[in-house]
């Protein structure tokens, strides 16, 4: 595959290995790395899951619950696991692959640089993972329903360390307030996804918008009023801090993918 730039390069990886390129097969028939790895994968899925669950828990924990400490210790937990997971697949997956390549195999070669680019991808934290696949994955609205969720929950959990609107003094927001930004979290996933490159569309741009895609998104009305006020907490000022954050996310995302090129260049 070309690497050309690091956004292209997920796009062509997963269009690989979904089925859409007559090299697709080639991920079904590398066995040697399967037989290697041998159920970690199943097992990856499974860490993978308790860790959402872990993260969602703690995301919606009130800083007064009794066991906000174990909370914190369980996702500082499965995090580590899946750190130390990722690590042994990946060196599993070095090691099988070498002296199996031959010279003449473009398939091969372009499948083993698709994997390549994947792996870069998926080391990473599972939120960083997921807005990649999310913005620049091949995939339909229903394929990416895991991710989107991930995603949405992982921000949550940004949003909910923030003073939200109508919060004042309390170390917990009220419910409605919560309420609202799960919905505001969700519209500056798309909105994120929409503006960037290369896609460049206008997204959610004013919060009528904003407004006006939750409202036909997921039925519900939220409260715009005083959104760009400087002498409170507003959701204007909410928004900013996410988009701020998904902007990060994204860089973080990339970099390890886009070094690949320099790699490739120097070889």
């Amino acid at each position: 595959m070309r690497y050309i730039s690091a956004r292209q390069m997920i796009f062509d990886a997963y269009h690989t290995r979904r089925g859409n390129s007559p090299i697709a097969d080639l991920f079904d028939n590398l066995k040697r790395i399967r037989e290697r790895v041998g159920n970690n994968g199943a097992k990856l899925r499974s860490l993978m899951a308790e860790h959402k669950r872990n993260v969602r828990l703690l995301s919606h924990a009130s800083p007064f619950d009794d066991n906000l400490d174990e909370l914190k210790r369980a996702v500082a937990d499965s995090e580590s696991r899946l750190s130390e997971m990722r690590t042994a697949l990946e060196d599993v997956s070095k090691s099988s692959n070498e002296g199996h390549l031959p010279d003449n195999d473009w398939k091969i070669v372009h499948g083993l640089e698709s994997g390549q680019v994947i792996s870069a991808l998926e080391s990473q934290s599972l939120h960083l993972q997921a807005l990649a696949r999310y913005c620049f994955g091949p995939f339909t609205r229903d394929e990416l329903a895991e991710d989107r969720e991930w995603l949405h929950t992982a921000l949550m959990h940004v949003g909910m360390r923030m003073r939200l609107p109508g919060q004042g003094q309390n170390e917990q927001p009220p419910t409605d307030a919560v309420r609202q930004l799960q919905w505001i979290v969700s519209a500056a996933i798309y909105h994120h996804s929409e503006v960037t490159y290369p896609y460049n569309r206008p997204g959610l741009h004013n919060p009528r918008r904003i407004a006006a895609w939750i409202e036909e998104e997921h039925g519900e009305e939220v409260n715009t009023r005083d959104w760009s006020r400087r002498d409170r907490s507003t959701w204007g000022g909410v928004w900013e801090r996410l988009l701020n954050t998904l902007d990060q996310w994204e860089c973080e995302a990339l970099a390890p993918v886009a070094a690949l090129i320099a790699k490739d260049r120097a070889a």
